[in-house]
Order: C-alpha cells, then sequence, then structure tokens
C-alpha cells in the first residue's frame, strides 16, 4: 500500500512538472492520478477517525464528482442515492462506472433545500434501523448546507445515522484539486451532540411543561456528553421536582438536599440557579415539613400542613381544564388538610371529636339548614367530614371561618357533599366546571386565611431555569 501511494505523489509531481492548465490538466489528471487514487481508496480508503461499513449512502453531486466517488468507497455502502441537479446529471454515468456499482439517482433543484429535505427524509425513513451515511461534500453550497440540517436533525431520531465530508490536507488552486494523496473521508460529529445545544433546548422545553422526569433525564445525557457538572445541578432540580410532583416527598427531599449542597460548593456559586437559593432554600424546608407531618400524622403544626395543601392547590391547578376529576381530588384532600389543622388547634380529632350535647346539637341543626333537610334525617354525628367540620369550627368561632355567611356556606354545600360519589372515591360522579370552580375558589380561600394567620407563605411553583 506503501508503494502505491508513493506512486500517487510521482504522478502529482508529474502532472505538476508539465505545467498544464485548463483542460489538458483536467484530462492528464484523469489518466495519470485518478487511476491510483481510485485502486488507493477501493483497497483501503482514507477514512477518519475510524473505518465504518454502512448499509446506505446517500450524497450530494456537484461538477467535480471525484470527492463523491471518494465518498462512497470510504463508505462502502450496498445502495447509494445521489441527489443531483440537472447539470450535474452527466456525472452520473462516470461516477457509477468508476464505482463498479448501480447507483439511484434523484435530481433536485441546486438551490431547492426543502426538496432535498424531504428527498433524504423519504430515503432514511425507507430503511429504518440501517446505518446510513450523509454525504455533503460535493454540489452547491445550499445542497451541502441543507444536507448538514438534514442530517443533523435526522439524527434525533435515527441515531445510527452519520454526517461525513471528503477533505484534503492541501488545495492546490491552479489545478483546482486536492492535492493527491492527501484526501480522507471525515465522519463528522454532530455538534448539537458535542455541545448539548439541542438537548439543553428539549430539556428547557420539558421542564416548562412540566415533564421534570424527561427534562432531567436530558440534562442526564448532557452531563455524560459534555462532562460538564453543572447540568447535573439542573437534572437533581427536575428530579426534585418529578418527585414533588408525584407526591414523594421523602425523594423529593432527598433531591432537595443534594441541590443545596451543590449550590453551596464554590463550583457552583455562579451558577444560574444560585441566584434561586434563598427560594430552594425554603422549599427544601417545605419539603422537610411536609416529610415531618407525613412520619408524626399529626396536624397541630401549620408549617407541614401548608406546604401540603400548597403543592395539592397547585397540582389541582395544573390539572383543572385537562384532568378536572383528578383535579377535584386535590383540592379536596388540600381543604381537608387545612380543616384537620383547624381542629387539631382546638384539640378535636376528626374521627374522635368527643362533642358535647350543644355540639352535636349545633352541628344537625347546621347541617339541616345548608341540606335542607328536616331536623329529624339529620343523624346523630360521630365522625367529621367536610360539613361537620365546617361546622364545628363555626361553632367554636374559629377565625378562618369568620368570614363566610350562612348563605355563602349553603352554597358551597352541594360541591362539599359530592366527594365522595366522584369516580375516583366511591362513585361514579364527573366533577362539574361550577363545582370545580366553587370547590377550588373555598379551599384557596381558607389556606389565604389559614396561611395569613401562621404567617407563613409557602412558594411551590417551580424556580425559572434562565
Amino acid at each position: 500500500m506503501e508503494k502505491l501511494k508513493e506512486r500517487i505523489q510521482q504522478a502529482w509531481q508529474n502532472l505538476k512538472a508539465q505545467e498544464a492548465e485548463g483542460a489538458k490538466a483536467q484530462e492528464l489528471y484523469a489518466q495519470t492520478v485518478w487511476p491510483l487514487l481510485l485502486d488507493l481508496w477501493r483497497q483501503e480508503p482514507q477514512v477518519y477517525p475510524l473505518r465504518e461499513t454502512f448499509e446506505v449512502s446517500i450524497h450530494t453531486l456537484g461538477t467535480s464528482p471525484e470527492a463523491t466517488t471518494l465518498a462512497a468507497l470510504g463508505l462502502g455502502a450496498s445502495e447509494i442515492y445521489v441527489l443531483h441537479t440537472s447539470e450535474s446529471r452527466r456525472y452520473l454515468e462516470p461516477l457509477q462506472r468508476d464505482l463498479g456499482h448501480s447507483i439511484y439517482p434523484i435530481e433536485i433543484d441546486k438551490s431547492d433545500v426543502t426538496k432535498l429535505y424531504q428527498a433524504v427524509g423519504e430515503q432514511v425513513r425507507k430503511h429504518p434501523g440501517k446505518k446510513i451515511a450523509l454525504d455533503l461534500t460535493s454540489g452547491t453550497k445550499a445542497m451541502s448546507a441543507g444536507m448538514a440540517a438534514a442530517g443533523y436533525f435526522l439524527q434525533r431520531v435515527h441515531p445510527e445515522l452519520r454526517v461525513v465530508y471528503v477533505d484534503n490536507d492541501a488545495f492546490d488552486p491552479v489545478l483546482r484539486k486536492p492535492v493527491a494523496g492527501t484526501e480522507k473521508l471525515i465522519l463528522l460529529r454532530n455538534p448539537h451532540e458535542v455541545l448539548g445545544d439541542l438537548d439543553e433546548h428539549l430539556a428547557q422545553e420539558f421542564y416548562g411543561a412540566r415533564e421534570f422526569g424527561k427534562a432531567a433525564d436530558r440534562y442526564q445525557v448532557l452531563r455524560r456528553k459534555t462532562g460538564q457538572g453543572h447540568f447535573e445541578v439542573y437534572a437533581t432540580l427536575c428530579e426534585m421536582y418529578q418527585r414533588w410532583y408525584s407526591l414523594d416527598f421523602e425523594g423529593a427531599s432527598s433531591n432537595a438536599q443534594r441541590l443545596f449542597n451543590f449550590l453551596t460548593q464554590d463550583a457552583y456559586r455562579n451558577h444560574p440557579l444560585a441566584r434561586h437559593a434563598q427560594r430552594l432554600k425554603e422549599q427544601k424546608e417545605g419539603l422537610e415539613a411536609i416529610v415531618a407531618l407525613l412520619q408524626s400524622q399529626r396536624f397541630g403544626e401549620p408549617k407541614g400542613v401548608l406546604w401540603l395543601a400548597a403543592s395539592l392547590l397547585q397540582l389541582g391547578d395544573e390539572r383543572k381544564d385537562r384532568q378536572p376529576v383528578l383535579a377535584a381530588l386535590y383540592f379536596y384532600r388540600a381543604l381537608e388538610l387545612v380543616l384537620q389543622y383547624r381542629l387539631a388547634k382546638h384539640g378535636r380529632d376528626g374521627d374522635k371529636p368527643n362533642l358535647s350535647p350543644e355540639e352535636q346539637t349545633h352541628l344537625r341543626q347546621s347541617l339541616a339548614n345548608w341540606l335542607d333537610k328536616d331536623l329529624e334525617r339529620i343523624r346523630p354525628i360521630e365522625k367529621l367530614g367536610l360539613l361537620e367540620s365546617i361546622a364545628l369550627l363555626r361553632f367554636l368561632a374559629d377565625p378562618a371561618l369568620i368570614e363566610f355567611s350562612e348563605n355563602e356556606l349553603r352554597g358551597y354545600q352541594g360541591m362539599l357533599q359530592s366527594r365522595n360519589k366522584s369516580l375516583l372515591v366511591h362513585g361514579l360522579e364527573v366533577s362539574k366546571k361550577g363545582d370545580l370552580d366553587r370547590l377550588r375558589e373555598f379551599s384557596r380561600k381558607l389556606y389565604k386565611n389559614t396561611r395569613e394567620e401562621a404567617g407563613s407563605h409557602p412558594t411551590v411553583e417551580p424556580v425559572s431555569l434562565l
């Protein structure tokens, strides 16, 4: 093989020594240099970084077909598609002859990037799972740009696809050809993959759409591809919200602690998320309060209750238009949590309310009024549901319920009663928009009153990535 390379160099030097120009130089090149180059590339294609064998290759063809020939030889595909223009059509026959292989020509306009993209996409879709190479060496600048754009975009769906280019180490401006023997086929790396900008954009889009798990996956991929640790900080943030929104509060709390550890390191003090360090610290402490509430199952401390209620209200708000049945459950549970806390402040338990005769009478009379029933039809109360809890708190002059009039509470009774009839609880009813809006309104009012009283203002909205 070394002797063949020496012969190529000698043939090139002889060509240069003749000082031939124009058509004469091209003729001498075709007669003396080109056959040797073909022989070399048929035996040992010059491919960097390593040679790979492809099943399909797609090429652009311009008015200098030699590069297309070398690319096809270097790729070794059994199916070769050539995108040519009306001007470069005449090179199809010599290309096929030099390759000794059938080719599939596809004519396009030299400036029609859309047509090129469609043609490439069609061939890629016709060969699912196959190793495909796109050669952008020859053709007009628009054709090469279109081929690169198509290749790097399609790699997102077809990771087995590669973009290639025939380069050279030296170019002769007189002969307007690469110095013979310096040609090489480069398997180009996708700049989107190397730099991670597309993955980062997708991660941000997933985050904005509340697809936190998918966003975390993208950031982890970026961490592996680029080796940049700041992407792991983003991934930890996304994992925290993904677990938080899945009601995995212990897992979210663990992520929050890990995130806070990152942001207190010198290496990450200038990280974009460091601007939100105070808010993230508050969210970490809020998650810790929720975990403490879940472990103790005691409703007397407001912090855990308020952070948990705020989380449920946030989830309800984000689902009220798309998943109203699920949103209603979040709103009901948030309301119930606040009522449990308010009862606990008065030393009461909804399961064992220990009602005095006077309280029993008051609750039964309140329910009769709200439900428009005869008092005889209201059974003695043994446990406190939503309506019963509200009635007792009103009797106890609880400050969070002072602003609600009897008429207002009577207006809420329908949606409060419908909780156990919900499709996702014990019944078959789907929450109506009007009931859902009233439930949301009442839950938020009671939550807000309790929040103001406790002087705690949970902020569960995810922080900005930018």
